[in-house]
């Protein structure tokens, strides 16, 4: 039997369902896509790809290492030459000889050739109020003697946790520079340290102004970690201990300290603290009570040999424990750079934070430059522009505090990288990232502070998908943090432009020096 023809408009009529069918089902709404995630809608497929490429990405990094190259070594090397003409203290034999510094009050150095010398992307951005600040940094860091010892706190969310980025700055300036040991540690950190190891007996409780705030405490005293610990007194333990230990691939400056520094909080009680170095007591303390801060500093006697052959130290207390801050340890010349990660934070904590407690502990230490590492944790929850500024006014306020805090010390901020979340079948930048950057840029030049763009330096908006598919992998797969290499990474393009600024500085300095001697 011979089937009957179908109709034109029946097959019309079908095709029609179908394309309507499938316009519908690609305009479905995005709370959707956890259950058909892996076909695309509408927007995804008129959105225009935004995603670099990993070739893209390693053409960059190659071109920061080969930009201006020879430009940039003649710079360095008149710097150098001219410096190692000039009457020096050549007892640090690991530290670059200074030029005779000449202060020129209100005056920033002459950063004529800093574009011809350093990728645009690399340069640090600011005003010249922000740059006078900068060569007032360079010029202590140029004395003949750095003693005592200039402190640098990298203050930052979970991107610097576990040392990374500054552990990298903090040996390659100390290389520079002068100066050993890890800077200060905060007690019953929970994040292993890549410099230091850490042990602590039982009932010993971490208790932090970012993450998760525990409501019991009713005070701010949380100092410049955000963080402190403390013993829990009431389950009977009679001597509560911390115990640090150098990691064993950790860099020997590390192990290399003659100062160790004691912060502490209120204590509510009598106790008293002891410390044991390589298992032989160095020192026992009383603690005040009801102290809002205290600062203990114990110098290692040199005869002791303690000071090259750093096995371990203990500390112990007796009776109720205080707040435990930080413990320090450090040379008493050259340069120490702190890490302070908060996993979390927006960085507009500070002004929570006990502001006189805050300040005696930054001026416990010579601190002479304050980095702020921040904007990741906000980019998520800011959806519109009214919360963008908002925000932009709430993390200027947290500049003002540190000025106040440290008169005409440069505060230098590094702003957010890329993040990526899941669109359709793509990776792509979080919508307001870039504007958090921007308002973050703004500000901060504003209040006289300088500017890093890891954003830019990275490749600006979709880049970090490419940093996650890079062999080795420069991020990790949550699209949000760097791996250990891709830390790495940052740390160098940062410390490349600010030992650039610092040799454009050296020249300028040259120069003066030579047009005074005429």
């Amino acid at each position: 039997m011979k089937p009957n023809k179908q109709p034109v408009s029946h097959s019309i009529a079908f095709l029609a369902a179908v394309f309507l069918a499938l316009s519908l089902f690609l305009s479905r709404p995005a709370s959707f896509e956890t259950l058909i995630w892996k076909f695309p809608r509408w927007v995804d497929l008129l959105e225009e790809d935004s995603a670099v490429t990993v070739e893209e990405i390693k053409t960059l990094l190659n071109n920061y290492q080969q930009f201006a190259l020879q430009e940039e070594k003649d710079t360095l090397e008149t710097a150098a030459g001219v410096a190692s003409a000039m009457e020096a203290d050549t007892s640090h034999a690991d530290t670059v000889m200074p030029v005779k510094v000449i202060s020129v009050e209100g005056e920033s150095y002459d950063r004529e050739d800093a574009a011809n010398v350093l990728h645009p992307d690399l340069l640090l951005q600011g005003n010249e109020r922000a740059f006078e600040r900068l060569a007032s940094f360079f010029s202590k860091l140029n004395a003949p003697v750095r003693s005592p010892s200039l402190h640098v706190f990298h203050f930052g969310d979970s991107q610097i946790e576990g040392d990374r980025i500054t552990g990298v700055l903090r040996s390659k300036w100390q290389e520079t520079w002068g100066g050993s040991g890890p800077g200060f540690l905060a007690p019953a950190q929970p994040i292993p340290s890549p410099s230091m190891k850490q042990e602590w007996s039982s009932d010993w409780k971490r208790y932090t102004r970012f993450g998760k705030v525990d409501s019991t405490i009713e005070h701010n005293r949380y100092g410049m970690f955000a963080a402190f610990a403390q013993h829990d007194n009431s389950k009977g333990e009679i001597s509560p201990w911390i115990r640090f230990t150098p990691q064993p691939r950790s860099s020997k400056r590390n192990q290399i300290y003659d100062q160790i520094h004691l912060v502490l909080g209120r204590t509510d009680t009598a106790s008293s603290v002891t410390l044991e170095l390589n298992n032989d007591t160095l020192k026992s303390f009383q603690l005040k009570v009801d102290s809002l801060h205290s600062t203990l500093v114990i110098p290692i006697p040199q005869d002791s040999g303690a000071v090259r052959s750093f096995e371990t130290l203990k500390i112990s207390f007796e009776g109720s424990s205080p707040e435990f801050h930080a413990v320090g340890l450090w040379s008493q010349s050259g340069i120490v750079v702190h890490n302070a990660a908060m996993r979390g934070s927006s960085g507009t904590l500070f002004r929570q934070l006990n502001r006189a407690q805050l300040t005696a502990q930054l001026r416990s230490v010579r601190t002479e430059m304050i980095m702020l590492q921040y904007g990741g944790n906000a980019v998520p929850y800011l959806k519109d522009t009214a919360s963008i500024r908002r925000f932009g006014g709430w993390f200027a306020s947290q500049i003002r505090l540190f000025q106040a805090i440290l008169p005409e010390v440069p505060i230098l901020v590094i702003g957010p990288s890329d993040m990526c979340e899941k669109s359709g079948t793509r990776m792509q930048t979080y919508p307001m990232l870039p504007f958090v950057r921007d308002v973050i840029k703004s500000i901060t030049m504003q209040e006289n502070a300088l500017y890093w763009d890891v954003f830019e330096v990275m490749g600006g908006s979709g880049s970090m998908a490419a940093w996650v598919e890079s062999s080795p992998p420069l991020a990790s797969p949550d699209h949000v943090h760097f791996t250990a290499q891709g830390a790495r990474e940052i740390a160098n393009l940062f410390n490349k432009s600010l030992q650039t600024e610092w040799a454009l500085w050296q020249a300028w300095q040259a120069d003066l020096t030579l047009s005074d001697a005429l």
